[in-house]
């Protein structure tokens, strides 16, 4: 059976998918602030602490109230935080591309693939 496109030109063409992404302006937005972030030694501890009390968390199966209690706590304080805020808000919004990009995909194979077998 004769492919339609090569394997070569499909990674051609997801690297220019990337590199369209990169070169977006939501995305090094996006980069900027994560870089930021990363520099905010207090943002960084809060959200290290979030993480590790969220697999205690896990691990007591949801009942520990305390820890419950420590992680509403601590999300707050970062939820206060403007840079933690513009952050959170720029990463839904890449998130929200990259699923629309998914879903066109998605999408487009389902369409292709219906169109072959007529």
């Amino acid at each position: 059976m004769e492919k339609l496109v090569s394997n070569e030109e499909i990674k051609e063409k997801a690297r220019e998918l990337v590199k369209a992404l990169k070169e977006d302006k939501r995305y090094q937005d996006y980069i900027s602030l994560r870089n930021e972030l990363k520099n905010n030694k207090d943002i960084m501890d809060k959200m290290n602490k979030i993480k590790s009390l969220q697999k205690d968390y896990v691990k007591s199966a949801y009942l520990n109230k305390e820890i419950e209690l420590k992680l509403d706590e601590l999300n707050k304080e970062l939820e206060k935080n403007s840079l933690y805020k513009d952050y959170i808000t720029k990463e839904k919004e890449i998130n929200n591309i990259l699923m629309n990009i998914t879903e066109g995909l998605n999408i487009a194979f389902i369409n292709i693939l219906n169109k072959s077998d007529k």
